[in-house]
Formats: structure tokens, C-alpha cells, sequence
């Protein structure tokens, strides 16, 4: 995927969250990737009430720019669409783990789904 230029990641920083959240499943089924945060102690997952929840992105420089002082050990990941959709999302779906889809900082925090809801989706997108 082509970097984004600086004007690009300003405009698409300034969505408002469900505005990011078509950006990011469009841009995710095009580039038939999508990324997380790895680290030290595996892919981070946020506590979100009494769930689990990963927050994922469309890009690299998303997920690079959304710094939390918490987790200085975690790196953007990539993970292919293919995996996600066989693998990642039946996965989470079993063990209740929430999707937090394009967050960009504490004040704009993304759009928080089930992955059956998350699935749907993308099977809505992709027919």
C-alpha cells in the first residue's frame, strides 16, 4: 500500500469515528490487510469494561501514530484480510473478544464491535 501523504493522514484523522470506520473496512478490503499492535507479551488487547478488545487500523501509519505511554514495547502488525476473516474473527467470536476498528486517541476512540457484527460487515462489503 502507498504511504499516505501528510494531507491525506490529517483529512482522515479528522473523520469522525463511523466515517473512519467505512474508511477503514474499504481500505482494509482493498489492500486485503489490516494491522494490530504486537509486543513483547503477544497482540495487545485493551480491557474494555469486562471484555477484551483489540484495536486494529487500515495502515501501518495509523497504528504507528496511535502512541500509548502503556505500551512503549508494541509495534504495528500486519495481519492479511484472508487470516483475519478465517482465523482471527471465528476465533474472537468464540472467546467473546470485542474489535475496536480505528481508534485514534483517547478523546476519538474507534467503533467497538462483536466480530460476528465486524463479519457481517465485511461480507456485506465484499458481495
Amino acid at each position: 500500500m502507498p504511504e499516505l501523504s501528510t494531507d491525506e493522514f490529517i483529512t482522515i484523522s479528522k473523520l469522525q469515528p463511523e466515517a473512519r470506520f467505512d474508511y477503514a473496512l474499504s481500505k482494509i478490503i482493498e489492500n486485503k490487510e489490516l494491522w494490530g499492535l504486537f509486543g513483547e507479551n503477544g497482540w495487545l488487547l485493551l480491557q474494555a469494561e469486562e471484555d477484551a478488545c483489540m484495536p486494529i487500523w487500515p495502515s501501518e501509519s495509523f497504528a504507528k501514530a496511535w502512541e500509548k505511554n502503556d505500551f512503549p514495547d508494541c509495534k504495528p502488525k500486519q495481519i492479511l484480510l484472508d487470516d483475519w476473516l478465517q482465523q482471527w474473527l471465528p476465533g474472537m467470536e468464540k472467546n467473546g473478544t470485542l474489535i475496536l476498528v480505528f481508534p485514534l486517541s483517547e478523546d476519538e476512540e474507534g467503533i467497538m464491535l462483536e466480530a460476528k457484527e465486524l463479519t457481517e460487515c465485511f461480507a456485506e462489503l465484499m458481495e
